[in-house]
C-alpha cells in the first residue's frame, strides 16, 4: 500500500499545482484562468463520442461531468480517493 499512498500524494500535489496555475492565470487577467485544461481538451471531442453510447442517463451525465471537469479537480479528487483507500487498507 506504500505505492498507493505515494500515488495519492503525487496526484493531490499535481492538482494543487494546477490549481495554483489557474489562480495565477486569473490574477494576470486571463478570464478563463486554467479552466480550458480538461480531459476533453487534451483528448479532443472526437474521442469522447463513446459517452453518447452509454445506456443509462445518470451514467452518461456522470461521465460527461468528469470529462469536462478541470484537470486540477480530477487530480485532487483522485489523490484524495487514493489516500482514503490507503488509510482504509494499509497495514499498521
Amino acid at each position: 500500500m506504500k505505492t498507493v499512498k505515494w500515488m495519492g500524494i503525487l496526484a493531490f500535489l499535481a492538482g494543487v499545482v494546477f490549481f495554483g496555475f489557474h489562480a495565477i492565470g486569473i490574477l494576470m487577467g486571463r478570464p478563463e484562468g486554467f479552466y480550458s485544461k480538461s480531459l476533453n481538451g487534451f483528448l479532443g471531442a472526437k474521442s469522447m463520442e463513446w459517452i453518447e453510447g452509454l445506456p443509462f442517463e445518470p451514467l452518461r451525465a456522470g461521465a460527461d461531468f468528469i470529462v469536462h471537469s478541470p484537470l486540477y479537480v480530477i487530480l485532487i479528487g483522485v489523490g484524495f480517493l487514493l489516500l482514503v483507500i490507503n488509510g482504509l487498507f494499509a497495514k499498521s
